[in-house]
């Protein structure tokens, strides 16, 4: 049946992309629902939420409201949020609820912004899109509203900014920190990074900067707006392993000032690997650069990657698969033949029963939430390199081993 999910947990919505985003950016974000949605978000979506603090409300939403279509119970919330905690922006979100009443969000932000005198963000989310959209129309939002060519420069402009890097994607805040690291070492040092320990002044000069670097699918379209716009060029990738690591600094290092378009790839011969034939399941971005590292690190050549989330058809290879429902899993683990698959621990169920091959779990937040938000990988590097070496001599991670066992 189509669009059946037998296995598969939905993936975080788009209104907890958009709230990942700006989370550490300093402002007061309104999900306009009945209180569910914005327990999802921060019970669920946010690992953030339990050692740190952010302006994150639901509207209370109730039927009364609903059925006459009465704001002014929210202005008026909205009013004493502002005076108690004094914060820079505003941000309203859409949910389900207010999507079936046909909520006018932009005009509701002019109202909000006019009575509160702080620039007021809109997103028509609804819960029936994903995550990555969300951060998407996030990222582009922050770029269209704040950034200020013309702004007096008392602060420094960064160097680079790094565009996509949120938890629901790239898990700990250790391996951004790592990223972070690779960039240093290429002799960078002012990086603002979008979503993560950036607030939204540090927005304002990012037309500065001398190249993005983007790290998931949601930063591509503010990319390449900054590319059109102010001319900065940006690479796609994140350095996993250790001769993608050296590739990816010597890109930012010798060609970050070239105005073009740059994909972290290559393929490498050296240390050879027993296994040829390859699966990633995930997050296009992560996806490809765990495809780099096995070609690079382990002379991997055949590596697929298959996604339910966007695609962009530039970073997609022939071969690659988009996912449309979750049956299409089981047919391309069946028809195949991979010998070795990576992905979210939750994946597994779906896979074609007859599959035998090697499986190695890399969970994905945006899917298995708190699940395995605690088991911190070390991909970064030569930490992604030792990481695959391990798990691809551990007998344990074949199928035998974890088939027919609860997940």
């Amino acid at each position: 049946m189509d669009g059946l999910y037998k296995y598969l947990p939905p993936f975080a919505p788009d209104y907890s992309g958009v709230c990942a985003v700006l989370f550490e950016m300093g402002g007061i974000v309104v999900i306009h629902d009945a209180g569910g949605c914005t327990g999802n978000y921060t019970g669920y979506d946010e690992p953030r939420w339990y050692d740190g603090t952010s302006a994150v409300f639901s509207s209370g939403l109730r039927e009364n409201e609903a059925v006459l279509g009465d704001e002014e119970k929210l202005l008026g919330k909205l009013n004493d949020a502002v005076v108690a905690l004094k914060r820079k922006f505003i941000a309203i979100l859409g949910s389900p609820a207010p999507m079936v009443m046909g909520t006018d969000y932009r005009a509701l932000a002019r109202i909000i912004s006019k009575r509160t005198g702080l620039p007021t963000l809109a997103f028509d989310t609804n819960g029936m899109k994903l995550y990555d959209v969300g951060q998407s129309t996030a990222f582009m939002e922050l770029a269209q509203r704040f950034i200020n060519p013309f702004a007096l420069e008392s602060l420094a402009a960064p160097e680079i900014n790094i565009i996509g890097a949120t938890p629901l994607d790239m898990g700990s805040q250790a391996n951004i920190k790592k990223v972070i690291d690779q960039i240093k070492k290429a002799g960078y040092s002012n990086i603002s990074i979008w979503g993560v320990g950036t607030q939204i002044d540090d927005i304002t000069l990012a037309c500065k900067a001398k190249l993005n670097m983007i790290v998931s699918w949601s930063g591509l379209a503010t990319a390449r707006y900054m590319q059109e716009k102010y001319n900065i060029p940006y690479v796609t990738g994140i350095p996993i392993g250790d001769q993608a690591s050296r590739y990816f600094r010597d890109i930012i290092r010798h060609e970050g000032g070239i105005q073009q378009e740059s994909n972290i790839t290559r393929s490498s011969n050296k240390n050879k690997s027993h296994i040829n034939k390859v699966l990633i399941i995930g997050e296009q971005v992560m996806s490809n650069s765990i495809r780099t590292c096995l070609r690079m690190d382990f002379g991997i050549s055949q590596v697929n990657v298959a996604s339910f989330l966007s695609m962009d058809n530039i970073l997609r290879e022939k071969e690659d698969i988009f996912l449309q429902q979750e049956d299409d899993l089981a047919v391309i683990t069946g028809e195949n033949h991979y010998e070795m698959i990576i992905g979210d621990p939750l994946y597994k169920a779906a896979l074609n029963p007859e599959y035998r091959g090697k499986y190695i779990e890399f969970p994905h937040i945006a899917l298995s939430s708190r699940l395995y938000w605690d088991r911190d990988i070390d991909y970064i590097g030569e930490g992604g390199k030792a990481f695959f070496e391990e798990q691809m001599m551990d007998e344990r991670s074949s199928y035998n081993y974890w088939h027919g066992r609860e997940i």
